[in-house]
């Protein structure tokens, strides 16, 4: 796992940083009611990208809001970042960290170079990439609701560009709840003809997904898309531990 530099091999890396409920190394507990003040004891400094610019964190906020924080400050661990204080995360753009501190800190994502009048989507993608890596669920669910609010807003979809970097070989993982998005976002909004009709080229296996979703839908049925329904949102799209329920959702009886 880039930034850990216990192991140089990313399989054990990330094997190590395999965490369960009761391995976390912080004062907070996730599990327990803790006054706010003990997420704000520890100031960290982490370093962006290949110029490893710096960002002051509290360890506790980021060891509560992400695993990969929690298991790579875990003094058991051995990894010398929680004796330094520090973590290098050389894979990141130090633009798309600062939209992650921001959520970490105040739980949004509002910030105009996200919500502009022509969608920037690329930006929600690539936080979405690196809230994956660092493991922290609440801001990837946060992105992919934020992404279905953009279309609606500006009845607009992903670029040709975009699906390919949601799609391609280094993309979004298959599984993840925001290919499912994307693909819903062209699927519900009828853009055949944008598809059919736009001078760059889609990605082929976003073309696959998207070909066996309208086989799958009733095209002539009423229905409401699922972005739009908490439920089906939460079901859908989002990623989270069993115990997490989303706000809106109601639980089965």
């Amino acid at each position: 796992m880039p930034g850990i530099t216990h192991d140089t091999s990313r399989s054990s890396a990330h094997n190590a940083l395999t965490v369960t409920e009761n391995s976390y190394p912080c004062s907070y507990n996730r599990g327990s009611p803790s006054p706010t003040r003990s997420l704000f004891k520890t100031i960290m400094t982490v370093t962006v990208g290949p110029t490893e610019e710096p960002f002051r964190v509290h360890r506790e906020r980021f060891c509560a809001a992400s695993p990969f924080f929690a298991a790579a400050l875990n003094p058991s661990y051995n990894f010398r970042e929680s004796a330094a204080n520090t973590l290098a995360l050389p894979f990141a753009r130090p633009v798309d960290f600062e939209y992650l501190v921001q959520w970490v800190y105040t739980g949004t994502l509002d910030h105009e170079e996200l919500e502009c009048t022509h969608p920037a989507y690329f930006r929600l993608i690539r936080l979405w990439l690196l809230a994956d890596e660092l493991q922290v669920e609440g801001c990837k669910n946060a992105i992919v609701d934020m992404m279905g609010q953009v279309a609606d807003k500006s009845n607009s979809v992903p670029t040709p560009d975009d699906t390919r970097t949601v799609f391609g070989e280094e993309g979004v993982r298959e599984g993840a709840g925001l290919r499912a998005m994307v693909v819903d976002l062209f699927a519900w909004k009828k853009t055949d003809h944008l598809v059919e009709g736009h001078e760059d080229s889609w990605d082929e296996t976003f073309l696959r997904l998207l070909v066996g979703k309208l086989k799958r839908m009733d095209l002539n049925a009423k229905g409401r898309a699922p972005w739009r329904n908490d439920n089906d949102r939460c079901r859908l799209y989002h990623e989270h531990s069993s115990h997490v329920t989303c706000a809106g959702v109601k639980k089965e009886q």
